[in-house]
């Protein structure tokens, strides 16, 4: 048989839209993308879609890999939940809140209980009531983004008060960054459960199965029509030749190759800008944001720790974990084969000691945290560990960052940007990411437009 000749070999496939990330913002772009006739393929680097929400299995039904809820106005999220067949599969439910200071675990749920957590004094406890207040409803004029949540929050609740409650809050999240943390994000969280409250009367969403169930259906219906969908393909190569973009992965054991009109990087920027030469100022921009990443640990206990869903730790010792979260306070643990389900979560930079920690040491360091919720645990109440980490978890607003004007359009013909320093002043969920997936599929379309 004769040999090819390189006229005869195949040309790399080519689309109009190559979407990089198979979280939802990157499921929601190209689904956005190909609802308006663009032709669309969607690489996944690992071997699941679904990004921070993706799930596994722990003999039972699966869980999200990181802890997750969703709020009544997360609109965006209950909307595709209904268009995908699972909107009776959404349940509403109560989930205890509470605060773990100076090792003794605090109901933190209601203004009552507010009134009640006497490790502030009354007249502070009062004052916080009020600012919290107003936080939801105090006009914003651009303000928030210049002011740090160390100097407001001190100004509007009390020093005490900052100390106690938002310090160690900010402090877990965001490290040795805190101080320069922006109000606007602070006011974005207190506002999230505010809203929750008014929508829904203090109630959580979640979706039986998971939110990966979601993810999962979302890429069936999107594959479905007609968005070519590869996972475990990571891209190691982003560039330019003339007009057209090249998009170099590995698939398998060998490199493929893909060409497209435009490019959406639904994905960190610092991974988008060791796969791409980005312009000097966007470049920039990405290197001024900076990254903690979260580990997370999912144990599976033989019996429960407390009755609250959701614990937000102040007493911070060694590796300690920032926040208790008992799933199985929210939903029930027949699910899950009646194992009791805690995370442990840690937001740490890679440089940090809990970056690397064992998950035994990690488990070691919360164990002061976990007796004080249940004086009798013994380690021996657990009966398997899941040790999840990802290095880009979570942007830091900072005052005087770019994160407030981050635009999606990279400087360079084509390549958009979407990350989750684009959902500002806002954290990671659901919702915004696919409100986010859509705004970028629309700035793709008027691109392709004006072609």
């Amino acid at each position: 048989m004769p040999a090819e000749t390189p006229a005869a070999v195949a040309a790399p496939a080519h689309s109009d839209l190559v979407v990089i990330g198979g979280g939802m913002a990157g499921l929601a772009a190209a689904d956005a993308a190909r609802a308006r006739g663009r032709s669309v393929a969607l690489l996944e680097a690992g071997p699941v879609v679904g990004g921070l929400a993706r799930a596994i299995r722990v003999g039972g039904e699966p869980i999200e890999s990181y802890y997750h809820h969703f709020f009544p106005q997360d609109t965006e999220t209950v909307e595709l939940a209904e268009r995908l067949g699972l909107g009776d599969d959404i349940e509403w439910r109560h989930g205890p809140m509470a605060i773990l200071h100076d090792g003794r675990a605090y109901d933190f749920d209601s203004p009552l209980d507010l009134l009640r957590f006497d490790a502030l004094g009354l007249p502070s406890r009062v004052r916080v009531g009020l600012a919290t207040a107003f936080q939801v409803i105090r006009p914003d004029a651009g303000t928030l983004d210049r002011r740090s949540a160390r100097d407001e929050a001190r100004r509007w609740f009390g020093g005490s008060a900052y100390e106690l409650l938002w310090r160690p809050l900010l402090e877990a999240k965001f490290g040795p960054a805190a101080d320069e943390v922006v109000m606007a994000w602070l006011v974005a969280r207190i506002r999230q459960r505010a809203g929750a409250r008014r929508a829904g009367g203090d109630r959580l969403g979640y979706l039986r199965g998971s939110l990966g169930r979601l993810a999962e259906a979302f890429a069936e219906e999107v594959r479905a029509s007609g968005v070519e969908i590869a996972t475990s393909a990571r891209v190691t190569s982003l560039r330019q030749d003339g007009a057209r973009w090249v998009v170099e992965h590995e698939q398998g054991d060998r490199t493929a190759v893909r060409t497209a009109d435009a490019v959406v990087g639904a994905l960190a920027g610092p991974v988008l800008s060791r796969i791409a030469d980005l312009p000097a100022d966007y470049q920039a921009k990405v290197e001024a944001i900076p990254y903690r990443g979260i580990v997370c640990l999912l144990l599976e206990l033989d019996r429960p720790l407390s009755d609250s869903y959701w614990v937000n730790v102040t007493d911070r010792i060694g590796l300690g974990c920032v926040g208790i979260i008992e799933h199985t306070n929210f939903i029930p643990a027949e699910r899950y084969g009646g194992r009791s389900l805690v995370y442990l979560a840690h937001y740490v930079g890679r440089e940090d000691p809990a970056w690397s920690a064992s998950a035994e040491a990690l488990i070691e360091a919360a164990e002061p945290s976990l007796r004080a919720l249940q004086p009798a645990f013994e380690r021996d109440w657990i009966v398997e560990i899941h040790d999840n980490r990802d290095p880009f978890a979570q942007p830091i607003p900072v005052v005087g960052g770019p994160m407030a004007k981050l635009p999606t359009a990279t400087g360079l013909p084509g390549l958009f940007h979407a990350s989750l320093a684009h959902v500002y002043p806002h954290d990671r969920g659901v919702a915004k990411a696919i409100e986010l997936g859509r705004r970028v599929a629309d700035d793709v379309d008027g691109y392709l437009a004006a072609r």
